[in-house]
Order: C-alpha cells, then sequence, then structure tokens
C-alpha cells in the first residue's frame, strides 16, 4: 500500500509532463487522422432462395442454420456459407475489376474501370509516400492500364494486377448470418459513389454466378431436348408431306399395292407426330424444371450512397494516442524513478 502511495506521489509530481505528453499525442493523433484519406463503405442485404428440409420444424432449422449445418433435402452445390469464397475467386475478381465507372477526380469527370481506378486515383497518407518514395527511385515499375471492355485473364496476372486484385478483395466483405441466412454485402471505397456502384454490380454477378451454377445441367438437358424435339418436327413435317402427296397422287385407286403403301405412310406419319409430341411435352417439362431450378434472391437492403466516411475514426484515433501517450509517460516515470535510480 505504501508504495503505491508513493507511486502516485511520484505521478502527481510529474503530473505536468504528463499533461504535456497527452497534448502533443492528441495534436499528433489530429494530425494522423486527418491524414488518412475518408473511406465509405455501402451494404447491401440479401436473401437468398433456400430448399428447408420437408418435415423439419422451425426450431430444429434454426438450431442447424446457427450450427452451420446445411438440412436441404435437394442435392445442392452452392449454399450460402460459399458465398464468401465466391466473391473472393480470381475469376470473379477479374471480372468486378473491369466495371466501368465514373467519378469526379480534381475537378474532372473521370470514366474508367475499377482496375485503373484501384491503380492510378486513390489517395495515400504522406508517410505511406515517404516510405515508398526510395523504392520507387530504385525500381519504376511500368505502368499497366486496363483499357475499357478488357478482362483481366484469371491464369496469367502480373505483379501489379495480382496487388490491385488483392487490394479489390480486402475491400469487399460478405458476411453470412446462420441464423436467419442473411448475406451482408459490404463494399469499401474511397468514393462513395463507387461503393454503392460496386455493391450493386457485386450483388448482381453473385447472382448471375449462382443461377448459371445451379442451372447448368437444367439448361443443357433443355437444349437436347429442344434439339430432339426441332428433328422431331422436321422429321413428322416430311412423313406427313410424302403422304399427303402419295394420296393425292393414287387418289381413287384400288389396289391392295397402293393400299398398304398408304397404310405405310400414314403409319410413319403417326409415328413421326407421337415422337414429337412426345418430345414437346419433355421441352415443356424441362422449361418448368429450369424455372424451379432458377433461385430467387430477394434484396432485403438496397445498396445506397453512404454520406458518413466509416474510416478513419478520429475520436478512436485521438484516445489511442492520448492513452499510449499516458501510459507511455507513467512508463517512463516508473522506470526512471523506480529502477535507474534505486
Amino acid at each position: 500500500m505504501a508504495d503505491f502511495v508513493e507511486l502516485l506521489r511520484d505521478l502527481w509530481t510529474h503530473r505536468k509532463r504528463i499533461i504535456m505528453n497527452c497534448f502533443w499525442g492528441g495534436i499528433l493523433s489530429i494530425i494522423v487522422a486527418f491524414s488518412i484519406p475518408k473511406e465509405y463503405t455501402s451494404e447491401v442485404v440479401i436473401a437468398p432462395e433456400i430448399s428447408s428440409a420437408a418435415g423439419l420444424s422451425g426450431g430444429l432449422g434454426a438450431l442447424a442454420s446457427m450450427a452451420g449445418i446445411s438440412m436441404d433435402t435437394e442435392e445442392e452445390a452452392i449454399y450460402p456459407q460459399l458465398y464468401p469464397q465466391i466473391v473472393s475467386t480470381t475469376p470473379f475478381l477479374c471480372d468486378l475489376a473491369a466495371l466501368n465507372v465514373t467519378f469526379n477526380y480534381r475537378k474532372d469527370s473521370i470514366s474508367t474501370n475499377i482496375y485503373n481506378y484501384l491503380c492510378y486515383y486513390q489517395k495515400e497518407t504522406w508517410w505511406s509516400k515517404v516510405l515508398s518514395a526510395p523504392f520507387k527511385l530504385v525500381k519504376r515499375e511500368k505502368k499497366e492500364i486496363l483499357e475499357d471492355g478488357v478482362k483481366l485473364n484469371p491464369k496469367q496476372l502480373s505483379r501489379q494486377q495480382q496487388k490491385v486484385l488483392k487490394e479489390l478483395k480486402e475491400r469487399i466483405t460478405v458476411e453470412l448470418d446462420k441464423l436467419t441466412s442473411a448475406i451482408y454485402i459490404n463494399v469499401t471505397m474511397q468514393d462513395a459513389m463507387i461503393a454503392s456502384i460496386v455493391a450493386d454490380a457485386l450483388t448482381e454477378n453473385l447472382q448471375l454466378y449462382v443461377t448459371d451454377y445451379r442451372t447448368v445441367k437444367a439448361r443443357k438437358d433443355m437444349e437436347n431436348t429442344q434439339r430432339m424435339c426441332d428433328e422431331a418436327r422436321e422429321n413428322y413435317y416430311a412423313a406427313q408431306h410424302a403422304y399427303a402427296e402419295y394420296c393425292d397422287q393414287h387418289m381413287g385407286v384400288t389396289k391392295l399395292q397402293y393400299l398398304m403403301e398408304q397404310d405405310r405412310l400414314s403409319n410413319e406419319k403417326d409415328l413421326a407426330f407421337n415422337l414429337y409430341n412426345q418430345l414437346a411435352q419433355q421441352l415443356d417439362m424441362c422449361r418448368t424444371k429450369l424455372l424451379e431450378k432458377t433461385p430467387v434472391v430477394v434484396i432485403l437492403q438496397p445498396s445506397t450512397i453512404p454520406y458518413k466516411a466509416t474510416t478513419p475514426k478520429k475520436m478512436m484515433i485521438g484516445l489511442l494516442f492520448v492513452f499510449l501517450a499516458f501510459f507511455g509517460t507513467v512508463g517512463w516515470i516508473i522506470v526512471k524513478e523506480r529502477i535507474l535510480e534505486a
């Protein structure tokens, strides 16, 4: 107890130094906070279609969702749990990097793609420029510009392209609420408008990706059935035409040979019609199955243009610097008064 009281006495003796250091820590925090570029976050909330297992009660389904267990009865290749991994894949990021955006830059209106925006139109802190200046002088990298309408090749990316895709990946977060199965998509950019545009494009691309993946077999079956149905229709029309032409040419003929040929052509026509009719019905079933396989994604919260910056958090930076200044000064006083002068 006596040591604690003596420590408080020492701190009170150096109170002016502590207050002064906290003051300079606050000043430094203001400089740092206003040197960090503002960034804005746009959020989209979607609810993907999930086929629940038959016979499961609501409580059991909720417990399974909280545990991250899928209880679907239908065979499903892509679950909502995989959406964050889908967004992080290189082909998906390459498609998103080619998205065209328009923004204001130094009083000029610039129209380019996300790749060029992240490469050449991002603001940096003054200390990052100072630290990177020697490396830029030693090694000057050739600037790569992605032309409009051109997509990156996921199998052959340069170092700069990999760096840009990594930054784009870090600016995107996709989180799944296991209880409600809602998916939260957040995009952070230095421009509020671009953050909203990228969030909308990412949501649309994700829906297209999932839809294409889930319906690929149904679409292939429908295409094959459509081709067979077209061939059966042509065969039926040809058989019908041959039968009508034969009947017109031999009208009134009662020879058994001609009547047998007429029956044969009639049977071929009927067989061709039956096959065409069956394939037409099967084609309708394939179309219905394709509609059933097509997922429905409900956008619960569309993206909005954020008006308030999410970073930097100036209050937190100020408290952190003052905290470090206070405890740093106290630690220095303890070391100086209690250890070095002991």
